[in-house]
């Protein structure tokens, strides 16, 4: 038996003790004979294992096989960084015996391997398995790796805070976390990172800070670190370490005094965290008197034009208490009128107090300088400073016209698949996008037409796409979950049924039969909306009729999910000359997605159809479809326990029905009545309840009034509800209360990017002249009242909606919401209403609204400091006021503008 004989035996039963063992023992001369073998043997292996991948005590026995015998640094690092060799785990048993093969090695080949292994670590792919690999390398041939991708694993996995001080890396790889890429973010949780033997948090500041505070390390060149990393730039997460790692290191007075220009210079633009810790130093540099006036102006300015307003009040407490104490008075109030202009009414009103307070100590020019710079406050404010300064004149700028909210543009539905190449493409496209309703359904009308065509080709090109990218379509599932997902697809299912037929069969009676039924029973007796068993039965009547029917009814013409009323009928004539019948659940969604006008032409075409579908068609377009549904919503209080003679089982914050007369296939996939509540388990999501808005885009309030229990109460679930709720945007009918009560939760939801679709879908409803301003305000009112949404993400949706060019429409929100969101004495604020209130405020200056609004009348009368009644207060003064003029409303609108 040969040598390689022996190893590869080893290797192949994932023996690492014997690999090792053999591969020591070998000479040179048999060491490359064994490496010439190895990309073979991991070829071989991988043919014969399953699916192609490696056991994992195999791929670790060739690793450490061919770092024992090939010879040349570079191609045993090549060797150890191969994706296919690579061990996830156990680096305690393998690290060794790699640093024991490699002993023979000298240390300038083990360091030069480790090198070229830390260089392919990429801070952003945590792949720390080739970190062990490295540092084990470097530490047995005393060389730290100091890439980015090697720094990083260092302090994300192979660190230790509580043995930093015996790290052999410690001092090559400190001084390289302040210039590193990506340790900020590896590190932007330390702080919540709890010790299993320490008392202490945030493992690595602590205790870098303690090394350095013991002498250990260079505590300045740390300290110089942390100002350098802050002066890069960065993102607060990025730079929440870095900020934590400076407060354990405790700068003294002298130390901020000393790189006070530093600190100043972070102030403008640094991230909050960084700002407001480079402020507390300023200010401690400048009670030892150590901030000369360029610098104090320099600081006085970029922290009054900052957004955030608790840096801005922390600059104008600073900018107060110290004026008159460092004889600066005059650079004081040259500095504090830039907060004239801030959109918030308390930080305006305080830097007119502080203005009037060192009024008596002013020079005539600034005097000057503050009465110009008063010219567009609000009438009370500017008379206040003209009392102290002077008479103020009014500014009388150029009219600036409010910003016109966009016109609505609706989107286009995309065009047909052209071809069966296309197909393939989009049906990987799906899979890997996600099934949205506009791509699935374009998907599912070309499969029927295509597989009607051309049913072989259809497969054919279908096959070829699954065996390379999905190919458990190919192969008999025996697994029940498995079969369920992919009955529960809306592309996979369809064209499993194509390429294995008597594998996938299609339940079309059973999902009708549940349908009719009302509900479904699942695990437990649980409510299943009426839409949901709709689509289900359709979906599988879909895959019923494949290579069947030439044409789906029911595919959109529009972007809204509608059909042109003239197409429908072309496509009823193509049935009837082929023969076939379209499916129940695909003629109930057809009329379903009939627009409100229809083409006069249109009616007359369809009454020579002749087909049962055909006539059934024909009436409903002569009868103009289905008649919109009486609607009704209900806010019940407090924790719900019955809905008229109805008990519930769970709280819910509102509740809808709809009311469509009779029993056929429309009324029913339509209609929910207070029975549907008794069975109802709270909010109810899956995949695929973002079709819903499609199932009836004649129709808004109705679909709303369905996907309430699903998103009412849901603000803190990324469910798509920005996109739900601009999909209702651009479908049509009335909308009232169910459509406002979804914007006013999508307006509140948790994900940014769900916010930022939620305001765009209130655009896209003022733009066609049905946004429910009023009920979406009473909503929200009602629901923050509940504790069922956030405020203050309401608050900055509206204002994007505001500063969009929609005043008068959030005006009208607010002044809905606030008679309900507002408590009673005793009872406390949602958090956020006080900025809820300033919003109001702030929208009442731009559109002049004026009229007392009784709730904020009473909160404002009942006196404190609170800044629910200081808000309430302002906003009570400005809707009692007399109209603004032309000047007045201009100058509000400056302010909008600027914020």
């Amino acid at each position: 038996m040969s040598a390689w004989d022996g190893v590869k035996e080893a290797i192949r039963s994932g023996a690492l003790e014997r690999t090792a063992r053999l591969v020591s023992e070998l000479d040179e001369p048999a060491r490359r004979a064994v490496a010439k073998e190895l990309p073979g043997a991991l070829k071989e292996l991988r043919a014969a294992s399953e699916h192609g991948f490696l056991p994992p005590r195999v791929a670790q026995a060739l690793l450490l096989a061919g770092a024992g015998t090939i010879g040349g640094a570079a191609a045993a690092a090549a060797w150890m960084c191969r994706a296919d060799l690579r061990p996830w785990w156990d680096e305690d048993v393998y690290c060794p015996m790699l640093c024991d093969l490699t002993s023979i090695r000298p240390d300038g080949w083990r360091a030069e391997v480790a090198h070229r292994i830390a260089a392919r670590l990429k801070p952003s792919e945590q792949f720390w398995t080739l970190w062990h690999i490295a540092a084990a390398l470097a530490r047995s041939a005393g060389a730290a790796p100091v890439s980015d991708g090697f720094v990083v694993g260092w302090v994300a996995e192979g660190g230790s805070a509580r043995r930093l001080a015996e790290d052999p890396f410690l001092d090559a790889l400190v001084p390289r976390l302040f210039e590193a890429d990506g340790v900020g973010a590896a590190l932007a949780f330390d702080a919540a990172r709890t010790q299993p033997d320490e008392t202490r948090k945030g493992a690595w500041a602590a205790a870098l800070a303690d090394l350095a505070h013991a002498g250990r390390l260079d505590r300045t060149a740390l300290l110089d670190g942390c100002i350098s990393r802050f002066l890069r730039g960065g993102t607060a997460h990025n730079l929440r370490w870095f900020v934590g790692l400076h407060e354990e290191l405790r700068p003294t007075g002298e130390e901020a005094a000393a790189r006070v220009r530093d600190y100043v210079r972070l102030l403008p633009v640094a991230p909050p965290t960084v700002a407001d810790a480079a402020l507390r130093q300023v200010r401690r540099a400048d009670d030892l008197e150590r901030l000369d006036d360029a610098l104090f102006e320099e600081a006085a300015d970029a922290l009054l034009f900052r957004p955030e307003k608790k840096l801005v009040r922390a600059a104008l407490t600073w900018l107060d208490r110290t004026a008159r104490a460092r004889g600066r008075v005059d650079a004081t109030l040259r500095a504090v009128p830039a907060v004239f202009a801030s959109e918030s009414l308390d930080l305006r009103e305080r830097a007119v107090k502080i203005a009037v307070k060192h009024a008596s100590l002013a020079s005539d020019g600034v005097r000057a300088e503050v009465r110009d710079a008063a010219a567009d406050l609000p009438a009370d404010l500017r008379q206040a400073v003209a009392a102290a300064f002077g008479e103020v004149a009014e500014a009388a700028p150029e009219p600036v016209p409010l910003a016109a909210p966009p016109p609505f543009t609706p989107r286009e539905a995309p065009a047909p698949i052209g071809s069966l190449t296309e197909l393939g493409s989009e049906f990987l496209d799906c899979i890997a996008a996600g099934q949205r309703w506009q791509a699935t359904e374009r998907f599912l009308g070309a499969l029927v037409e295509f597989a009607y065509r051309d049913l072989d080709g259809t497969r054919k090109a279908l096959q070829e796409v699954c065996s390379d990218r999905a190919p458990w379509l190919l192969q008999r599932l025996s697994h029940s979950h498995a079969r369920a997902y992919v009955r529960g697809s809306w592309v996979e299912f369809p064209v499993r049924k194509l390429l294995l037929p008597d594998d996938t069969p299609a339940q079309v009676a059973k999902m009708r039969a549940a349908f009719v039924k009302g509900r479904t029973r699942l695990f437990r007796s649980r409510f299943l909306p009426p839409i949901e068993r709709f689509l289900a039965w359709r979906r599988h009547e879909i895959v019923s009729v494949l290579s069947t029917v030439p044409v789906l009814l029911a595919t959109p013409t529009e972007g809204s999910g509608q059909i042109d009323p003239g197409v429908l009928v072309a496509r009823l004539e193509r049935l009837e000359e082929a023969g076939a019948e379209p499916g129940r659940a695909d003629l109930a969604q057809a009329m379903l997605r009939v627009p409100r006008e229809i083409d006069p032409a249109a009616v007359a075409r369809a009454k020579g159809l002749a087909s049962d579908a055909g006539r059934a068609v024909a009436s409903w377009l002569a009868t103009g479809g289905l008649a919109d549904p009486g609607v009704e919503c209900t806010f019940p209080r407090g924790p719900i326990t019955s809905f008229g003679e109805h008990g519930l089982p769970h709280p819910a914050y509102v509740m809808a029905t709809v009311d469509v007369p009779g029993r056929s296939d429309v009324a029913r996939i339509c209609a929910i009545s207070k029975d549907a509540w008794t069975d109802h388990e709270g909010s109810i999501y899956n995949a695929f309840t973002g079709y819903w808005p499609s199932v009836m885009p004649s129709h808004r309030e109705v679909a709303a009034a369905h996907l309430l229990p699903c998103f009412a109460g849901t603000e803190d679930v990324g469910w798509g509800q920005g996109t739900v709720m601009l999909d209702l945007a651009e479908a049509d009918g009335p909308a009232g209360t169910a459509t406002g009560t979804l914007l006013a939760c999508a307006l509140a939801n948790k994900e940014q990017h769900e916010r930022a679709t939620a305001v765009e879908a209130f655009l896209a409803l003022l733009g066609r002249g049905h946004l429910p301003a009023a009920e979406t305000g009473t909503a929200l009112g009602r629901l923050a009242a509940a504790g069922a949404v956030t405020v203050s993400r309401t608050v900055k949706s509206l204002a994007d909606a505001a500063d969009a060019g929609a005043h008068a429409e959030v005006w009208t929100v607010l002044a809905a919401a606030l008679p309900h969101v507002l408590p009673a004495p005793g009872v406390r604020a949602p958090a956020g209403l006080p900025d809820l209130l300033a919003l109001a405020t702030r929208t009442a200056e731009v559109t002049g609204a004026r009229g007392a609004i009784p709730a904020v009348a009473e909160v404002a009368s009942r006196g404190g400091s609170s800044r629910l009644v200081k808000e309430s207060a302002r906003l009570h003064r400005t809707v009692l006021q007399p109209p603004p003029t032309a000047i007045q409303r201009t100058s509000s609108a400056r302010r909008s503008l600027a914020s």
